[in-house]
């Protein structure tokens, strides 16, 4: 009869394939490449007995080009063993792929001195023209590696001084593993032996080799003829027991552990009976020994924590003959695996917690003289060289030492947890428990299943076994289930009173903690008071479910933005719980959490810091490295960061927990949507936008499907997304996008008084962008009127320099120097100078400064802001460009050219680097390039550059905004240089009208543009009209501005230069020397300004025949 099990050959054009099943991961695969289609040996692969328990895959190419990418395309823990029976040059181009373990040649056409070449490559051992040798060498490898594959290992700190000091922060990741495993197992052998644990195993291994008839025929021999006595020759007849089982220890799958919880507990046990029966026998063995293959990551891990505990979390195979051992390494190739040999030290171990025996005369193989350990055996690590008889292989020297020495830090730590989970009547509970409080949901959902099903309806447990349910879906984002499960389990405590007052506290403030992230505050409220009354009368002070409650109203109050009275209750909590838990129990790492956040949002970054220092500290030892609250720690420190401008460092920890998020959360977990959010928020900082809305888009995807969709978290989302839109200059977007996060805000009960401020200042924002500066001043004085925010908070420093922006852009530079010292001062209080919040305020004192005329202070400013921002932004952040441009506006200001040039160059490279082509920065750097080129006589480079900035700004601004009018004047006056004085009249008239429309009559755009046109028709001879605008301009002047700025100098030349063609030279000398005045007061006395004016008072004298005095003038211009 045909075997199922076999499926026939399938023959493509390029391609010969053949598979007997999918495989796994840490599975093996035999590849044959034959170019000659000789399948036969492939085929008889198939009918090794011995091979069907391991391998899952065997594969025949005909084209290597094929065979090099099916192996290129598999993971690195799947195990290649490659036949060649065709060209042996393709050993060059795979030789280092980490898959493959061993190469066999087969029946190779080459001569000897071809083959030759590449002997280096190929174990001589390996080379077959006999099929069956091939076949047998084939079935050897297969089963000795199988054995030898890496079991898992674990480091953990402990209390030896000799730990080198870099490494302790590492061990401390993995030190939790052994405690849970260790608990794990611990629960696992408290079962009793029943049918059911015998038929999980039967099942699970049956679903398995579902398609393998032998493996089939062994498991059901296991089912009929097994004694526990024998369970040591079960184990190591390297079948269906062998593979499975270390395949799930080695993988941590916890689910497949438990099935083959019959198997383990008659190992340990007959194990335990060995060790003791041989006592004596094992007194006389000093050393045994193992050969394996490692990944080269955990060799030099080893190797850089020299002095370290090793766990070893399976059962533990050596040998008495080293040179059995030697046997299981020599001849794999080396990929990403290295050949290692351990010695070990027994040392006449005398261990009440580690079992080992001599399993010579119990092993199905009688000829390897091994010595078997039992399980979370522990191991000091003494010494990682290179062997010096054999090359390439690792000797690594270790000594066995006991679990529960005084070396083991951990100890008070899973003493703790032991009592936490219990020895109640279930071990499923504790399993769940187990599951649960290392992160892995659906493990924890999978034992509280189980158990649910051998609860009787009316079993006072099925009251405890509700809420865990619940805590597992509240974890996991799905609120809905959680609050159906936390209700059920109040419907039964109720009835259980009063000795259960302590679990109805504990359940009502679960329930306000679920509706509170949900967003439905007032619920939460309710089931508050609830808890506190209850707890007010009935439980004593000191019980310690009060830590619990005083975090959930901890809770509640922070969600409302009340921080003192929620820094109260963590307070209280933190007291109950250094009282009560080990220093390193993982409920105070989420306090200490909490009360981080609280300094975070209250702007006292150092504490924020410290406390969550000291939370991450506790997890690194305490919990499974991809657990949530890690990522909630490593997230909220990258917060941490993201405030105090070290982007990097925050995009790197946001990373980090986007990492450990996606190992430990479903996809769709709000958690998982917050960090993508936070993620974009740094690269748009970085001017990095496609990124940005790329990680914005799957913050917004997750919440829209997870959560209310007036949820508070929506409205971050909503406004961030607004901020990157207006960052574009695409202002309808933006306005779109805030508003839904006002909405949201305003109407769903919004916890966050500064999440209001943030939305108001950046509607402001954007209403000053778009030149309308009374809406801005009405949403910054909407934020300034929220009561919750103190005078020193963060945001009210934001709204001060936005207020000062507007009264800039308005010319009112005294008050905008006012509100950027009140930011300033601000700012002091909670940053360090080097912040690039402070690097901001000084590039607004720059401007103002600039404004004024003053451009010393002016430069002053912006070299400062310049400084900190190379020291801590990256080389083409945006604020860097605004900096080099507003530097260039300043040499400009001055008349040096050259440094202007060379300032305005550094930012157009930048931009053009990082910006879209038609980005209005870009407009705003060939804007000030024009500037330069018009200074310069470069009319028509000059005209190139204003119309490259108009045709940017026309595509991407409102039609009314100011930058539009700001090229439309510069067009002007290369028209009017250029005596066009039609097209020069035409652009100040446009830039005119969209000013008065955006601008209140006082800004000094307006004056200057009003100063122009006077000056185009008096050079078209139009005086009346001339005189009118130039008057204009002055009389607002004089009003509004300082007395000595520029701008009064060079409207009080036109006016005198107006009159002086019109022969009123009493006027123009009254002018002239006004501006006179003014230069001397506040220009050096070499300036060219100055000698314009003194040239032009001169021209006056003349003309009026007073020569002395016009020579006297002249003589001072030159």
């Amino acid at each position: 009869m045909e075997n199922n099990s076999i499926k026939p050959f399938i023959f493509a054009q390029d391609e010969l394939s053949l598979t007997i099943e999918e495989f796994n991961n840490g599975d093996f695969v035999v590849i044959q490449l034959d170019n000659c289609h000789t399948n036969k040996t492939a085929n008889d692969l198939l009918q090794i007995p011995d091979l069907h328990g391991i391998i899952n895959c065997v594969k025949l190419f005909d084209n290597p080009h094929k065979c090099i990418d099916y192996i290129e395309s598999i993971c690195s823990n799947v195990y290649v063993f490659l036949i060649l029976s065709s060209d042996v040059s393709i050993i060059t181009s795979i030789r280092n792929l980490p898959q493959i373990i061993f190469i066999y040649l087969f029946n190779i056409s080459e001569t000897n001195d071809d083959i030759n070449n590449y002997v280096e490559h190929i174990n001589a051992n390996n080379i077959f023209n006999d099929k069956k040798l091939l076949i047998n060498k084939l079935n050897h490898d297969v089963n000795l590696f199988a054995k030898q594959l890496s079991p898992r290992m674990t480091l953990f700190n402990n209390m030896d001084g000799n730990i080198k000091e870099i490494s302790i922060k590492d061990l401390s990741k993995e030190s939790q593993y052994f405690m849970y495993m260790h608990l794990f197992i611990e629960i696992l052998l408290r079962d009793s032996q029943s049918k059911a644990a015998k038929k999980d195993l039967l099942n699970e291994a049956r679903q398995f080799y579902h398609n393998n008839a032998s493996q089939l025929f062994r498991i059901s021999e296991f089912e009929n003829k097994y004694d526990s006595h024998e369970a040591i020759r079960w184990y190591t007849l390297d079948g269906f027991l062998y593979r499975l089982l270390n395949k799930a220890l080695r993988y941590q799958d916890f689910h497949r552990i438990y099935k083959f919880r019959f198997i383990i507990k008659d190992l340990y046990e007959q194990l335990r009976r060995l060790y003791y029966e041989q006592s004596s026998e094992l007194k006389n063995i000093n050393t045994v020994y193992r050969g394996q293959l490692i990944n080269i990551n955990e060799l030099n891990n080893l190797q850089n924590n020299l002095g370290a505990l090793v766990s070893i979390n399976s059962f533990f195979s050596t040998s008495l003959n080293k040179t059995t051992a030697l046997l299981f390494i020599l001849g794999a190739t080396q990929g990403e695996t290295v050949p290692v040999f351990f010695e070990i030290k027994i040392n006449n171990m005398n261990s009440t917690s580690t079992s080992y025996a001599n399993i010579q005369k119990y092993s199905s193989k009688k000829d390897e003289e091994e010595i078997l350990f039992s399980m979370d055996c522990v191991f000091r690590l003494e010494s990682v060289e290179k062997d010096t008889e054999y090359d390439g292989i690792y000797l690594i020297k270790l000594t066995l030492t006991g679990q529960y020495e005084d070396e083991n830090v951990l100890k008070p730590l899973t003493e703790h947890m032991r009592n936490d989970i219990g020895y109640g009547t279930y071990d499923l509970s504790a399993l769940g428990h187990l599951m649960f409080i290392t992160g892995q949901y659906d493990q924890a959902k999978y034992f509280y299943d189980l158990l649910s099903k051998d609860l009787q309806p009316n079993d006072p447990d099925i009251a405890k076994l509700y809420n865990n349910m619940a805590a597992i879906y509240q974890s996991q984002g799905n609120y809905a289930e959680a609050l159906k499960y936390f209700e059920k389990t109040i419907d039964i405590d109720t009835n259980l009173l009063p000795k259960s007052y302590a679990d109805i506290v504990t359940t009502y403030t679960n329930i306000a903690v679920v509706h509170q992230s949900q967003g439905n505050y007032a619920e939460a409220s309710r089931y508050i008071e609830k808890a506190l009354k209850v707890q007010l009368t009935s439980l004593p002070e000191n019980d310690f479910s009060l830590a619990i409650i005083y975090k959930n109203v901890a809770s509640f109050h922070q969600c409302r933005g009340n921080s003192a009275e929620a820094l109260k209750y963590y307070g209280e909590a933190l007291k109950v719980q250094l009282k009560s838990l080990p220093k390193t129990h993982p409920d105070i790492a989420i306090t200490y959490n909490h009360i981080g956040f609280i300094h975070q949002k209250q702007a006292t970054y150092a504490e924020s810091l410290k406390h969550y220092e000291n939370a991450l500290n506790i997890q690194l030892q305490s919990l499974p490295k991809n657990h949530p609250d890690i990522a909630m720690i490593y997230n909220n420190i990258a917060k941490v960061h993201l405030d105090n401008g070290k982007y990097p460092d925050a995009l790197k920890y946001f990373e980090t927990t986007l990492h450990t998020q996606l190992n430990s959360l479903h996809k769709n977990h709000p958690h998982i949507a917050t960090t993508y959010d936070n993620i974009a928020s740094v690269h748009a900082r970085l001017g990095n936008h496609a990124e940005a809305f790329k990680y914005f888009g799957n913050a917004l995807r997750i919440r829209l499907k997870s959560l209310p969709e007036n949820h508070p978290d929506i409205a971050i989302t909503y406004n961030n997304i607004g901020s990157l839109y207006k960052s574009q200059n695409n202002y309808v977007k933006a306005m779109k996008y805030y508003e839904k996060s006002l909405k949201i805000r305003l109407t769903a009960q919004s916890p966050y008084p500064s999440y209001i401020a943030t939305i108001h200042n950046n509607i402001g924002l954007l209403h000053a962008e778009k030149g309308d500066y009374a809406e801005a001043l009405k949403c910054y004085e909407k934020v300034l009127t929220l009561e919750a925010l103190r005078q020193n908070h963060p945001d009210v420093a934001t709204t001060y320099t936005n207020i000062a922006l507007i009264h800039r852009k308005q010319g009112d530079h005294t008050k905008a120097l006012q509100d950027l010292e009140k930011a300033r001062q601000i700012h002091l209080t909670f940053l360090p100078e080097n912040h690039p919040r402070t690097a901001t305020i000084y590039d607004n004192f720059g401007m103002v400064y600039k404004n004024r005329g003053n451009y010393a202070e002016a430069l002053e400013y912006f070299q400062k802001a310049r400084h900190i921002q190379l020291e801590c932004l990256p080389a083409n952040h945006p604020d860097i460009v605004k900096t080099c441009n507003m530097i260039g506006i300043v040499h400009q200001g001055q008349d040096n050219r050259v440094k202007a040039l060379e300032y305005f160059e550094k930012a157009l490279q930048i931009q053009l680097e990082s910006l879209p082509q038609n980005h209005p920065d870009i407009a705003k750097v060939y804007n000030n390039i024009g500037i330069v080129h018009l200074k310069q006589g470069n009319h028509a480079k000059a005209l190139e550059y204003f119309e490259k900035v108009l045709q940017i700004r026309s595509e991407s601004l409102p039609g009314k905004h100011p930058d539009i009018a700001e090229a439309c004047k510069n067009i002007g006056i290369v028209y009017q240089e250029q005596n066009n004085y039609a097209k020069a009249l035409e652009n100040f008239e446009n830039a005119l009208q969209i000013r008065l429309e955006s601008s209140p009559r006082k800004h000094q755009d307006v004056i200057e543009t009003c100063n122009m046109i006077g000056i185009v028709y008096k050079d078209q001879g139009n005086h009346v009209k001339a005189s009118e605008y130039l008057e204009k301009a002055l009389q607002i002047q004089l009003e509004f501005l300082p007395a000595n700025h520029p701008d009064i100098v060079k409207t009080c030349n036109n006016i005198g230069i107006f009159h002086q063609e019109q022969d009123n030279h009493a006027k123009a000398l009254e002018y002239f020397k006004k501006a006179l005045q003014i230069q001397l007061e506040s220009l050096p006395q070499n300036h060219p300004d100055i000698a314009t004016i003194y040239n032009n008072i001169g021209v006056v004298h003349l003309k009026q025949g007073n020569h002395a005095e016009a020579l006297e003038y002249f003589k001072k211009a030159s």
